[in-house]
């Protein structure tokens, strides 16, 4: 398949008019319409992508919900909604996020089990984020406080268990007692171990330094912050050249000047776009309209989803490639990084590093997208068209 006419976005530079060639699931050439089309095999399907970007497909490793489905509640049916809608906005892989209930998680076990087979899903959903339940009470945000606990080695055992063993990451308070045989375990299992959720101050960091593979849960969000008296966790993150930072960008979750001190200061390269959505992203608010969350009644405003009793803030009603377009129109980051925030960087934060970018040898994960991110009008997974609306 070719895919030509259209911006191609590599990781440093945009190949205008260029073209993409896929093979056998598998990027063959990236360049020049005219020099890439000149070589294509007989029987070649070609895309007309004139006036689009042509983006690695975007990522999303840390969401709880869009389009009507929660991962709360999660079915095999749900899920294969949930990356349906989220191939219309141009999202390949993502990681269904939720708490550490041992209800949910054997519920999202089961349909993770069932999108196996499904083949325009079962290499997309990627396993479980979970948060918690090893979280500093004072910073566990929309986190039920029933479920919060100490760091245990046989607890987290026994999560990983109930999960199907689909745990991919996991958020934790570092300054908590046990922390550091929890990261190791994290580490043993297979799991990503992530630092948030945490009144950490910089003291409790030290160990940390230079450590991977380790990632930061939503700057800012649910963690001790910047100070110049008491650093905690955000301030630390800032600091750490090496560490991977998820970053919401969809203007509630962070506020804009905060999310403009970590376009500053981070290397692009460790900054990870999420969206922290919750089932009402990308719905009409009316439509949407209130219900619960982990038991509880929520509300909308703006762009946000809130607790109805106390306000504190749930998740997002904006997708991932929303936050693209915001990094790109409101903060003037090079379209190359931002799109790399939400494709490459996930993919080496995750260890795929065959995917997140349209290079020769890499996997054929291609997205068609208009220029403001808004919508995508082609979608291809290793190479199989998963969503097309384009001629």
């Amino acid at each position: 398949m070719l895919i030509e006419g259209g911006d191609v976005v590599l990781p440093d530079r945009i190949i205008r008019k260029g073209a993409v060639l896929m093979l056998a699931g598998k990027v063959h050439a990236v360049g020049p319409t005219d020099r890439v089309a000149a070589d294509v095999p007989a029987g070649c399907v070609r895309v007309n992508a004139a006036n689009h970007l042509v983006c690695p497909s975007l990522w999303d490793i840390h969401i709880h919900g869009c389009g009507g489905v929660s991962t709360e509640v999660m079915t095999t049916d749900g899920l294969a909604r949930m990356g349906a809608f989220l191939a219309q906005r141009g999202v390949g892989a993502f990681l269904p996020t939720t708490v550490a209930s041992e209800q949910i998680l054997s519920r999202m076990a089961a349909a993770l089990e069932g999108a196996d087979l499904l083949p325009d899903l079962q290499t997309r959903a990627l396993g479980i984020y979970v948060e918690g339940p090893f979280v500093a009470p004072a910073r566990k945000g929309g986190i039920p406080q029933e479920i919060l606990r100490e760091p245990s080695i046989e607890y987290l055992r026994a999560l990983v268990e109930i999960a199907g063993r689909r745990i991919k990451a996991m958020a934790f308070a570092p300054e908590l007692p046990g922390a550091s045989e929890l990261f190791n375990s994290l580490v043993s299992l297979g799991i990503l171990p992530c630092l948030g959720h945490s009144d950490a101050r910089l003291e409790d960091l030290s160990t940390y330094e230079s450590v991977t593979p380790l990632g930061i849960t939503h700057l800012f969000n649910g963690m001790s912050g910047i100070s110049h008296k008491e650093p905690g966790l955000a301030q630390w993150a800032i600091l750490n050249k090496s560490v991977y930072t998820e970053l919401n960008c969809d203007g509630t979750h962070v506020h804009d000047a905060a999310v403009q001190l970590a376009l500053r200061t981070r290397p692009w390269q460790r900054i990870v776009v999420i969206s922290d959505a919750f089932s009402p992203a990308g719905l009409d608010p009316s439509v949407a309209g209130t219900g619960e969350v982990y038991g509880k009644p929520v509300v909308q405003r703006g762009n946000g989803v809130y607790y109805a009793d106390s306000g504190v803030l749930v998740g997002s009603r904006r997708l991932v490639n929303e936050g693209v377009g915001r990094l790109v129109s409101q903060f003037s980051i090079p379209l190359p990084w931002a799109v790399a925030m939400a494709s490459l960087n996930p993919a080496r934060h995750l260890g795929r590093l065959e995917k997140g970018a349209l290079l020769p040898g890499y996997d054929a994960d291609v997205a068609v997208m208009t220029r403001d991110f808004d919508s995508c009008s082609f979608l291809a997974w290793e190479g199989r068209p998963i969503h097309r609306t384009l001629q």
